[in-house]
């Protein structure tokens, strides 16, 4: 090969690293000292959360439904979450949705500076807590307006004494239930031999 033919080669062999380079340049001066799109991303969790103040309202789920896989109309279902306090002493007064009739509040409603609440989402018994750690609160919305199914959120607003209020997007939370092995038998089938 003759050395202008060689030189000619070696210069089309050169032009897509240099684009390539040139490529790759650019697009680190791109992102340089910019805002990122994850930098306002929270952690994956199931549940809705809020903030009020320094208050925190975080992971609130209805617990998953036990029977048919959904809150029918007229039903109930208890929340389960955890409130947490920064700020100055304070109390949760109220909870209430559009999509419900009414929510009944028990245990422990009171929220001290630097404590947390939380809601196991059992309606049962009512245990009055001697240590912080045990600090647990009953909150149930009574007599949803239609059928509240896994994939719906619903607003549900809670008011405090002194930080006012503030509404979060409550979902169903999962379904904590096993599911069957594949190619297995259902729940109360027979297994045949």
């Amino acid at each position: 090969m003759s050395r202008p033919k060689h030189l000619k080669a070696v210069r089309l062999r050169l032009i897509p690293a240099a684009i390539g380079l040139g490529a790759v340049v650019a697009l680190a001066g791109c992102s340089a000292g910019q805002v990122t799109e994850t930098d306002t991303q929270v952690a994956a969790v199931n549940g809705g959360s809020g903030d009020l103040k320094q208050i925190a309202i975080r992971n609130a789920v209805f617990t998953f439904p036990t029977t048919d896989a959904r809150y029918p109309a007229g039903s109930s279902a208890p929340v389960q979450l955890v409130i947490s306090n920064e700020g100055p002493d304070d109390k949760l007064v109220q909870v209430s949705s559009p999509y419900a009739a009414s929510a009944t509040l028990g245990g422990i409603t009171d929220l001290p500076s630097r404590t947390a609440l939380h809601a196991a989402g059992q309606a049962a018994q009512v245990q009055q807590a001697e240590t912080p750690a045990d600090r647990e609160v009953q909150i149930t919305l009574n007599g949803f307006k239609q059928d509240i199914t896994p994939g719906v959120t619903i607003p549900v607003t809670f008011v405090f004494e002194k930080a006012g209020a503030v509404t979060v997007q409550v979902p169903v939370g999962p379904d904590h239930n096993p599911r069957p092995e594949h190619g297995g038998p259902l729940p109360g089938e027979a297994q045949s031999h």
